[in-house]
């Protein structure tokens, strides 16, 4: 029989499919929660201890990820650039796509990135990219997807406070003392920025202060993990559930079927970078392991309660690792605060020198930079095709840092 909280989840899970309009029964959805409680219930048995959570959670956890997984499926609109749906909003997508596929911009981006600072400039100028006819196309993508939005009574980016279950109050919060926040960044940064290269805050370069430290705590994965679970003593017995990989991007998934965590790290990132990417994701794992232990429900609480936790935590383990490094990461929060300000003020009024003002953006994220135009915007997948997809780290950024290190409780 199933329990009153897996009968509240398909109740939940019911609600939602009618608001996106699929038309699916309860009684549809309980099977689906009967036959995957089942499922569960019986994998649990077979897990080899010691096991992360106790049964009630790991079903919980089994059953929602079961439905939100057909949710997705469902509510998704699969684009074929070729033969994109009808809207306007998928049709813009399309044609910038097809003007500039994805393929070729991360293997422009991929060429610049591996080419010295000092040679990039003229690099650029080598490639003849059309600049004005990717504005033009890339304004009408803005412009149809914010109408997009707002056809469904929507704006951006309130529709991703839903999405990233990001409470009003903490988004206000961020409105609020976003500036607050890059001020305290930039006084922490470690390197003096009179002594960096000049093409350092360049439109032709992301600043990275981890790259610009004489020295690096870890000289391998293992080494790092010892470090955070020596940290968190009490998760010890756990360390062999997490299995690092690399691939194609940065991300921790917990496999229910094992229940272990499968990590993978960009195997294009630098050392440095590969290391920091995996103290994050296994801060992940310490909050996962701790909220099992609690019987948390994890996914209804959302991405941004995750990343929130994920985040206080990483922050924790690199000022206990080195003061440094953890101030030298706080240049990658910068650069978060930059995209996402952008965004804000490109859907706000899509009919302006975008160049100028992502260079105005960026001069505002980092004390010392002069930017004057900078294009690069229109190479940036995420604000291509995802825009506001790191705004539940944007506001955790501001939450964590106004209550940990300016003492700030309201």
């Amino acid at each position: 029989m199933l329990s009153k909280k897996l009968k509240r989840i398909a109740l939940e899970y019911y609600q939602k499919y009618h608001q996106e309009g699929i038309s699916i029964s309860l009684k549809q959805i309980l099977e689906i929660v009967e036959t995957n409680f089942k499922r569960a219930k019986d994998n649990y048995s077979k897990l080899r201890p010691p096991k992360t959570s106790s049964e009630e959670a790991y079903i919980t956890y089994w059953v929602r990820e079961i439905l939100q997984s057909d949710f997705i499926l469902k509510t998704l609109t699969p684009i074929n650039i070729k033969k994109p749906p009808s809207e306007p909003y998928f049709q813009a997508l399309a044609e910038y796509l097809s003007f500039l596929p994805l393929e070729l911009i991360r293997k422009l981006n991929q060429e610049i990135n591996n080419t010295p600072p000092v040679d990039r400039k003229k690099l650029w100028e080598s490639f003849n990219f059309p600049v004005e006819e990717a504005k033009e196309k890339f304004v009408k993508l803005v412009v149809a997807r914010k109408n997009y939005f707002l056809k469904k009574q929507l704006s951006l980016p309130d529709t991703f406070l839903g999405q990233f279950k990001i409470p009003k109050n903490d988004y206000q919060k961020f409105i609020q003392n976003k500036d607050k926040i890059i001020q305290f960044c930039n006084q922490l940064l470690p390197v003096d920025i009179n002594k960096l290269p000049s093409w350092f805050y360049s439109e032709f370069n992301l600043p990275c202060f981890i790259c610009q430290l004489p020295k690096f705590p870890f000289k391998n994965f293992n080494e790092a993990v010892d470090f955070v679970f020596q940290k968190y003593s009490d998760l010890s017995l756990f360390k062999s559930k997490v299995i690092i990989k690399l691939g194609e991007s940065t991300h921790v998934k917990y496999e229910k079927r094992t229940d272990s965590f499968l990590m993978t790290i960009d195997k294009y990132a630098n050392a440095r970078h590969q290391r920091v990417a995996l103290i994050h994701e296994l801060s992940h794992v310490i909050n996962f392991l701790k909220d099992f232990q609690n019987r948390l429900d994890l996914l209804q609480k959302g991405k941004y309660y995750q990343e929130k936790k994920a985040i206080a935590i990483e922050f924790s383990i690199l000022k206990d690792l080195s003061e440094d490094l953890f101030r030298a990461r706080l240049s990658e929060v910068l650069l978060t605060f930059w995209r996402i300000i952008f965004e804000m003020k490109l859907y706000k009024n899509p009919n302006q020198n975008l160049g100028k003002l992502y260079a105005q953006t960026f001069n505002l994220c980092f004390k010392g930079a002069n930017q004057k135009e900078n294009k690069f915007y229109l190479l940036n997948e995420k604000i291509i095709t995802a825009p506001f997809s790191n705004l539940h780290h944007a506001v955790a950024y501001v939450e964590i840092l106004r209550r940990k290190f300016l003492g700030q409780q309201k």
